[in-house]
């Protein structure tokens, strides 16, 4: 066998052990720090917290870091993520983004409110041009499902959903700038409706 293809088994094999350690150390910071809120894999029946199986990493990590440097600043991140970040270096929260990214979402939300729903639906696909409210699945996917820097959205909590897209109307995540110009366009019975919807997905 020649060099060259020896060398490419070395590299594939690197790749895997890399990222079965990535996912092994991950999967360790779950059950030891954030499984008691978010639930082991990061699927929870809390309203409180967030859902964190299927988040993207790169969203992952740049909200990790704005909880540890204290730019993110909502009233749950005080009292719970600020506290908790300031314990994780760069590479446990790029560990617990990798994990995260590949545990599946579990699906836990149902349609309680049918009109609700389709209002959200229409909002989420078309938007609300005549406000200027793009349809959210420009950004988050066709089913929320988020990518890259953008977050999944489908199968989040509602009571979580509201709370932060109302939280879009102050000042205490600076960084989401796209969010603040959004919100400015939605009534609160607007919010409620994405938010029926998303829960569902």
């Amino acid at each position: 066998m020649s060099n060259r293809i020896w060398l490419s088994l070395g590299l594939i094999g690197l790749i895997v052990t890399t990222s079965a350690f990535a996912t092994d150390v991950g999967s360790k910071l779950d059950r030891q720090l954030c499984s008691v809120c978010h639930g082991a894999g990061g699927t929870t029946s809390s309203e409180l917290f967030p859902q964190l199986a299927g988040q993207p990493a790169p969203y992952f990590i740049a909200q990790m870091k704005a909880f540890r440097d204290k730019s993110r600043s909502e009233e749950n991140a005080k009292r719970f993520m600020w506290g908790i970040s300031s314990r994780l270096t760069d590479d446990d929260i790029e560990q617990l983004a990798a994990f995260y990214e590949v545990q599946a979402p579990i699906h836990l939300g149902k349609i309680s409110d049918q009109v609700k729903y389709a209002q959200g639906k229409e909002i989420f696909t078309n938007g609300h041009p005549e406000k200027g409210v793009p349809p959210c699945m420009a950004c988050h996917g066709e089913k929320g499902e988020g990518k890259e820097a953008t977050p999944r959205l489908g199968g989040q909590h509602e009571a979580y959903l509201k709370r932060q897209l109302k939280v879009f109307y102050g000042n205490e995540r600076p960084a989401a700038t796209t969010m603040h110009e959004v919100v400015k366009g939605l009534s609160e019975n607007d919010i409620e409706a994405i938010a029926q919807y998303l829960q569902a997905q």
